[in-house]
């Protein structure tokens, strides 16, 4: 949290999302639980980008080498790069998580807190560059998160809403999705009209398919 919230400052980075649930943050970062969705961030946005992945020993498992999130992690992590995301790996230990995304090829360095008892000291090791050095005095981070917070990292997202080209038939969406005229903001009657004007479009456009 601290390295974006530097990188943000200094506006090294200008988009910043993470799985961890965030409280308070001084600038904005968005809440991204699966790897569907990350990829469509990273493409919709310019400029460089930064993911915090939370938890990576759970997501990226290093006994299921050859799940679907592990295999689709890594095919994908040269396509998200050149999106200018780079991304932040959190584990206890590196004997967590998958050695394939710990590549000379992905990555560019590792910071080591060897004493969790002293949050002020850490390890930095350079890889790109090939050198190393010890950090003292770490600050805490302004930004207020959930440290007890599972940070969950799945494949998919769990219900994908389509992009809809007019505002009714988004309207029409949630309310077939569940969702009432009080949760819309609407009036009954005017459900009722949206949903007669989108069925009548959608029937008249199958009729001339």
């Amino acid at each position: 949290m601290l390295v974006a919230e530097i990188l943000s400052k200094f506006k090294v980075v200008e988009h910043f999302a993470t799985n961890i649930k965030i409280y308070n943050s001084p600038f904005h970062i968005q809440r991204i639980d699966n790897l569907e969705d990350l990829e469509e961030w990273a493409a919709s946005l310019q400029g460089r980008k930064l993911f915090l992945l939370d938890e990576a020993g759970k997501t990226l498992r290093r006994r299921t080498p050859m799940s679907s999130l592990n295999v689709e992690w890594i095919d994908n992590l040269q396509i998200l790069r050149k999106y200018k995301l780079s991304i932040i790996m959190i584990v206890p230990a590196e004997r967590y998580i998958d050695s394939t995304t710990l590549g000379s090829d992905v990555l560019d360095a590792v910071i080591l807190k060897p004493n969790f008892k002293n949050p002020k000291i850490a390890y930095y090791e350079d890889k790109l560059e090939g050198y190393s050095t010890r950090l003292y005095d770490i600050p805490r981070t302004a930004i207020k998160f959930d440290t007890w917070d599972v940070a969950v990292f799945k494949k998919s997202a769990i219900k994908r809403k389509p992009k809809f080209k007019t505002k009714e038939r988004d309207i029409a969406w949630e309310w077939a999705h569940g969702k009432t005229h009080k949760d819309l903001g609407l009036y009954p009657m005017q459900i009722h009209r949206i949903i007669k004007k989108v069925l009548k479009v959608l029937l008249e456009e199958q009729l001339n398919t």
